[in-house]
């Protein structure tokens, strides 16, 4: 069971740093709107600490530092 657990976290995390590569490589391109309630929460999600009113380019270069962070860039 703790097992089963332990995977559902993996493959989670796995999932949210997909998204926050696209995320990056879409602000990155200027091509897309990004969502800034679906930025934060991201963040929030990967354990970055965001304030409810950072814009969404400060949210972003939280997110590609944290990228970079732990080489994920």
């Amino acid at each position: 069971m703790l097992n089963w657990i332990l995977s559902q976290f993996k493959r989670q995390r796995t999932e949210d740093l997909e998204r926050a590569r696209e995320m990056v490589r879409a602000a990155k391109s200027g091509r897309q709107h990004i969502d800034p309630v679906k930025a934060r929460e991201l963040a929030r999600a990967l354990g970055i600490e965001v304030d409810a009113h950072q814009s969404i380019d400060q949210v972003i270069d939280k997110i590609r530092r944290y990228l970079t962070r732990i080489g994920e860039r």
